[in-house]
């Protein structure tokens, strides 16, 4: 009695294990769909630097265009990123830049879709590290 109990519960944690396995959304390069990857050597990454410059580009640009053309960021590196495949590929940056001369961390987020017609990338958000 005990033994059949045991192989039910046996087969029944498989069967799930299986199917978690099975149905968990998983992208061409192993990585789970939504969750987020560190980019690894960001700072010697060039797109990645690349994108963290774009990034501060039009944040600026932005605040030209509100009217707000005072403390302007100067890119200095990007010194952390993540990304996560969402309807596209979403970028979590930690950008080091120069506000009014002085070294400050800023936090962004770019998503890029290739298909796009706007050239794929949009800046979502930009803001200092708290």
């Amino acid at each position: 009695m005990v033994k059949n109990k045991l192989k039910k519960l046996a087969l029944s944690f498989l069967a799930i294990t299986l199917l978690l396995i099975i149905f968990t959304p998983v992208n061409g390069y192993g990585t789970i769909v939504g969750g987020k990857t560190p980019v690894e050597d960001v700072e010697q990454d060039k797109a990645m630097q690349a994108l963290g410059r774009f990034a501060v580009e039009e944040h600026n640009k932005n605040k030209k265009n509100n009217g707000n053309i005072s403390n302007q960021i100067e890119f200095s590196k990007v010194v952390r990123a993540e990304k996560q495949i969402v309807s596209g590929i979403k970028y979590i940056l930690t950008i080091e830049g120069m506000e009014n001369g002085e070294k400050r961390m800023f936090n962004s987020v770019v998503l890029i879709k290739p298909w796009s017609k706007s050239g794929g990338k949009e800046l979502l958000s930009f803001s200092p590290t708290q």
